[in-house]
């Protein structure tokens, strides 16, 4: 009853909340303060505070409605906040924001006390269900019962929790709907023939997809990125695309909550580089190109190296300079067989496969195969000078940027060793063919197979 007293206090100053917030940042020693509103897919500066003599913040924003924002120097170092008190009071410091406090502010003390507490409760139910998965997996029966009792309390203090939040506060009451899945262990087995159909029809059971408020809320992207990683892990293949955007369609068409939606499970995604990510992509595309320009313009381009890896893809056409300076295309080498080599003279494994691909080259260069090695070096004379060494024939571009090299984001390249094989037309055969599998492919290419 405390709990909920507590909250019904929050709720009620709510309800009386001013038109804007003033907020202040005390002891930050920063240069400047910006706050950040989510997209989708980053932060956009939405206010920039202004500086007294004395290091103070101060800055007015909007808040006809609780919503939430980040405030800090930039995204990175930034402050979750939930907006909509007439005064917002946060002390940190600058490079360490994210560990900012507030103070004064029954809302933003609310918000942790709920994130606290769904939290806790996931993490019971999760223990309990680690339990039961391992008392089946042992067929003990006494402790399936005990671990099914335990699933189905945790599941009964879900609802409650979520319950008495709602009735205090509704932007609290959506963050817990998002995140309270019940067991599939106590669930009416009618109501899904198995885990994995419970699962996907049943994550967000207590969301109410036509509320508003979802559009404004970043955990709407945070639940999504989670339950779509889920999801990747137990369906590999690209017949995960179609579910997600079933899901996906319970959002009103075009609503920002169906975008946060959408962007959350691409980047879920796009992390494993999934099959499926390409799908989410074209659908953001097709649904978000001229309401949303800026999102769907940025998913675009992330989804650019992941086209990468689908075999027949036109593989994206870049320039850059040689050890001597001269800028070699990859345009240019149209009509060839062509292996894009990603590595760098510090990669072990890279110089360690470089006797391989060197041989590979000299038996297959007459017939019409060339070699593109993409240096990660920042560092011109270790470049050529394990060219060199390793006797690497071939042609060779970087732009001395290591890990930051435009060619390598522009294939998604995370980790080197890594090839891209093209056939005559500049469209992509295979990705990460080394060694073996890479001679038996080659051999395969020119045998006309």
């Amino acid at each position: 009853m405390k709990f909920l007293s507590f909250l019904l206090l929050i709720c009620c100053a709510c309800s009386l909340s001013a038109q804007t917030t003033t907020i202040t940042v005390e002891g930050a020693n920063c240069k400047a303060i910006n706050v950040y509103a989510f997209n989708g897919v980053g932060f956009e500066a939405v206010a920039t505070l202004s500086k007294a003599a004395d290091g103070t913040f101060t800055g007015q924003l909007p808040a006809p409605a609780p919503s939430m924002r980040y405030v800090g120097a930039k995204p990175g170092d930034a402050l979750p906040v939930i907006i909509g008190e007439p005064t917002l009071l946060i002390k940190g410091t600058c490079g360490r924001m994210q560990k900012a406090t507030t103070e004064r502010s029954p809302l933003n003390e609310e918000y942790q006390r709920v994130k606290e507490g769904f939290q806790a409760n996931n993490r019971t139910a999760q223990a309990a269900q680690r339990g039961y998965n391992t008392a089946r997996s042992e067929r003990d029966s006494a402790q399936i019962e005990v671990y099914r009792k335990q699933l189905a309390e945790s599941d009964e203090a879900k609802k409650k929790f979520l319950e008495e939040t709602r009735a205090a506060s509704p932007v609290m009451g959506r963050i817990v709907a998002l995140n309270t899945f019940l067991s599939w262990v106590n669930n009416d087995k009618r109501a899904a023939p198995n885990e994995l159909d419970y699962f996907v029809n049943h994550y967000f059971k207590f969301v109410d997809h036509q509320d508003e408020g979802y559009n404004d809320l970043p955990w709407t992207y945070e639940a999504n990125r989670t339950f779509a990683t889920v999801l990747a892990q137990a369906i590999p293949n690209d017949q995960l695309g179609p579910i997600l955007k079933a899901v996906y369609n319970r959002w009103p068409a075009g609503s920002r909550a169906q975008l946060l939606a959408m962007t959350g499970g691409f980047a879920a995604l796009m992390q494993r580089k999934h099959p499926s990510s390409i799908q989410l992509a074209d659908a953001i595309q097709e649904n978000f190109k001229e309401g949303f320009p800026a999102v769907a313009a940025q998913i675009e381009a992330q989804a650019a190296g992941l086209r990468t890896f689908q075999p027949g893809a036109e593989a994206p056409l870049f320039a850059g300079p040689n050890p001597e300076g001269e800028e070699i295309s990859l345009e240019s080498l149209r009509g060839k067989i062509v292996l894009i080599d990603f590595w760098a003279s510090w990669c072990g494994p890279c110089r360690r496969e470089n006797p391989n691909v060197v041989k590979l080259y000299n038996e297959y260069k007459e017939q019409g195969f060339e070699i593109l090695g993409v240096s990660l070096d920042r560092t011109k004379d270790r470049w050529v000078q394990a060219i060199a060494a390793d006797k690497l024939t071939w042609l060779h571009i970087s732009d001395l940027k290591g890990w930051k090299s435009k060619y390598a984001q522009q294939y998604g390249v995370s980790s080197i060793p890594q090839t891209v094989l093209l056939d005559r037309e500049g469209k992509i055969i295979a990705r990460n063919l080394r060694g073996a599998q890479l001679a038996q492919r080659l051999k395969q290419v020119f045998a006309g197979k």
